[in-house]
């Protein structure tokens, strides 16, 4: 009776198994084409079927990111939070999870450096940390280039006075850039990554070559779903620049 009961319980768990590696399938090929709302719904099915695996928490935390940065400010930092908790526990229950590393990065730069007013170095420092980790072991990682680059632009207005006692001399725009073209030139059908690298160009005084960035992106009338509103945004940023 006993063992009866046992193997019975062992099916039970294999078939949750199954359930959420399909579902982590599906959220996985979602999340690439930037429908990132039906991939979360998957990725919280997969979190019922097996609410524990790093693999499912990482990838939560990377559907709220992407659902926070391309949805409206009201509901932005609360998101954040939220994803940078799962990202947490997914790097607290295995460290070994590259994706994980970078996506924390991610979640927790945006949560709390990309602000005229941040001033939490310790954050500063850690965003940092995971990018080199990420680049350490993957060199020609392009995600972890643009963030790098967007780490530098967001760390270095700080005057320098206080960013170097807290370990952060090393942020400068020129790093910003170059980042963000390595980026670019290593995935450049990204057209996330093009629009960073204008908007770059902009604050690093570069005008002219990110104003034609921009141009160009906004001129674009077929784009993939996951870039849908970078035409929209590339105009926006134009008009703000010509109001200035």
């Amino acid at each position: 009776m006993r063992l009866s009961f046992i193997l019975v319980l062992l099916l039970i768990l294999i078939s949750w198994a199954f359930a959420a590696a399909d579902h982590i399938r599906m959220g996985d090929h979602l999340m690439s084409r930037g429908d990132y709302l039906e991939a979360l719904e998957e990725y919280r099915q997969a979190e019922s079927e097996n609410p524990d695996d790093p693999q499912v928490l990482w990838r939560l935390g990377s559907a709220l990111t992407r659902v926070a940065l391309n949805g409206p400010g009201c509901f932005r930092h609360q998101r954040l939070e939220e994803a940078t908790n799962y990202i947490n526990n997914a790097l607290t229950a295995d460290r070994n999870i590259l994706e994980a590393h970078l996506e924390y990065a991610r979640a927790l730069g945006y949560l709390a450096l990309f602000m005229p007013d941040w001033d939490d170095f310790r954050v500063a420092r850690r965003v940092r940390e995971e990018l080199d980790m990420v680049l350490n072991e993957e060199p020609d990682n392009a995600d972890a280039h643009i963030l790098m680059g967007l780490w530098h632009l967001w760390v270095s207005p700080m005057p320098l006075l206080k960013r170097k006692p807290q370990s952060l001399g090393s942020a400068d725009l020129d790093s910003a850039t170059y980042y963000m073209r390595r980026a670019v030139k290593l995935d450049n059908d990204n057209l996330e990554y093009q629009f960073q690298l204008g908007m770059a160009y902009l604050v690093c005084g570069s005008g002219a070559a990110g104003r034609q960035i921009l141009e160009d992106l906004a001129a674009m009338e077929k784009v993939p779903i996951r870039y849908a509103n970078i035409p929209e945004r590339a105009q926006e940023a134009l008009d703000g620049f010509e109001d200035e």
